[in-house]
């Protein structure tokens, strides 16, 4: 057919089909450049981002026409030979975005909570599981390579998304530090003080059958010259008929705490005293021998408190941490029934977490479980920088840090990104290429359009 116009040429719709294939083709390609683009303008956004992992965005070639199909050559007398297949393709595609999951540089932290994975590992954490539990898959919990961990109110370990922190727990009757040996300490609530009348100046000053002299005339200074002389290793004690008996106090520091002058003012008065035993242990029995060496002015027993009988050392109980999954926690302290008062924290390699207490005993609290995954790519992105495992993340298990695959912990550094800047700088200048390339492709087969049509013989 040709153009009722003079001079026209023939066109054929196949011709232009061929020519507009150009421009699909460079279509395809803007649009993939263009994906590749989010995926490095993502990478650069999170260079700062803790624990971010890379993406790497991957060209497939589009479909493909055959202009002519592969035939098989013939030996036959008069036959042809074989032709291959000519095909044409349609541009290109997104074959896959892949997540790098090489581990970033350590930032040290100043937070000794703080703490990061050298390794493939991921730390285990979500809302609160009750109980314990082993299979990771089926509890709903997410899987982070952020270790920005804190104390919550409750003594339980918290990221800062407020999601529980899971691993082994310490098994009860384990981890409890050494109780010290303590001194028996008694109070003697208005022991009766008696002061004779001077002689030469000296007064003899009697507390609890003890006597000793002074040259005060004040009852506080009086007391104070008593505590002096029994403290003394010479000191010779007195019973009431004048015989010589050992000193009940020889092994017990005794200091004044309060003082009641007799009335008008003389001849003694009450007196509130504590005695510590000189070496530490119990000392139940010092309660008994104290109660009745302070008579009170009324003749009867005077009012003893025991306030410490003393303990004797208990050695310390190594921890074991259990093999179930749990939200790790501050313990119970046996002594006191309430969490210990931790005071300051350590997260050592094998992710066990010490703290110390106000009393500076060693108090292990938990040891941090790591998650393996046998395909890490099979994780999927959710909500700030949690994983959850997807269809193809293959098996996953919770294991105790041991340095080996799966990593060890670096208490008080955090990881950072694992995007290299040079290489998405480059990576965003082939792009860039990429896509002015495929625009340029467009801008001549328009070209080449616009000339054919406007064509004259």
């Amino acid at each position: 057919m040709t153009c009722r116009y003079k001079g026209s040429v023939r066109l054929r719709r196949k011709e232009v089909i061929r020519m507009v294939r150009s421009m699909v083709a460079a279509v395809a390609g803007l649009k993939s450049h263009q994906s590749k683009m989010d995926v490095i303008g993502n990478n650069i956004a999170n260079v700062n981002t803790w624990g971010f992992k890379g993406y790497s965005y991957h060209f497939a070639d589009s479909m493909y026409a055959n202009s002519t199909n592969s035939s098989a050559g013939s030996t036959l007398a008069g036959a042809a030979g074989g032709r291959n297949a000519s095909q044409v393709g349609y541009g290109s595609v997104m074959s896959s975005i892949t997540n790098e999951f090489g581990t970033g540089a350590p930032s040290p932290s100043s937070n000794p909570l703080d703490c990061m994975i050298d390794g493939t590992g991921f730390f285990l954490v979500g809302n609160m599981v009750n109980g314990t539990f082993t299979n990771v898959e089926s509890s709903g919990l997410f899987l982070s390579r952020v270790g920005i961990f804190r104390v919550d109110s409750n003594g339980y370990l918290v990221d800062d998304q407020r999601s529980y922190v899971y691993g082994y727990a310490v098994q009860e009757g384990t981890g409890i530090p050494e109780v010290p040996a303590t001194a028996a300490t008694y109070t003697v609530t208005g022991a009766d003080v008696a002061v004779s009348a001077p002689v030469n100046g000296v007064r003899e000053i009697t507390i609890g059958g003890v006597k000793a002299t002074t040259r005060h005339d004040d009852l506080e200074d009086q007391i104070q010259d008593w505590i002096k002389a029994i403290a003394g290793k010479d000191i010779q004690v007195t019973d009431s008929t004048g015989a010589t008996v050992d000193n009940p106090f020889a092994t017990y520091n005794i200091s004044l705490t309060g003082y009641q002058d007799a009335a008008g003012g003389t001849g003694g008065g009450t007196v509130n005293l504590t005695i510590t035993k000189k070496t530490t242990g119990n000392d139940s029995a010092g309660a008994t021998l104290l109660g009745k060496a302070f008579p009170t002015p009324q003749g009867g027993d005077a009012i003893l408190r025991t306030t410490n009988e003393g303990n004797i050392r208990i050695s310390s109980v190594d921890p074991v941490y259990a093999d179930e999954l749990s939200a790790l926690q501050i313990p119970i302290d046996t002594e006191t029934g309430k969490q210990y008062e931790i005071q300051s924290y350590k997260i050592n390699e094998d992710g066990t977490i010490i703290g110390v207490d106000k009393k500076n005993r060693t108090i292990p609290i938990g040891q941090i479980a790591l998650v393996t995954v046998e395909n890490p790519n099979g994780l999927e992105k959710t909500t700030g920088y949690y994983y959850t495992p997807g269809a193809n993340a293959g098996d996953i298990g919770a294991m105790k840090p041991n340095g080996g695959p799966s990593g060890k912990i670096k208490g008080g550094y955090l990881e950072m990104a694992n995007v290299d800047l040079a290489n998405e700088f480059s990576n965003m200048i082939t792009c860039q290429r990429g896509f002015q390339a495929n625009s340029k492709i467009i801008t001549v087969t328009d070209e080449m359009l616009q000339e054919l049509v406007s064509m004259k013989r």
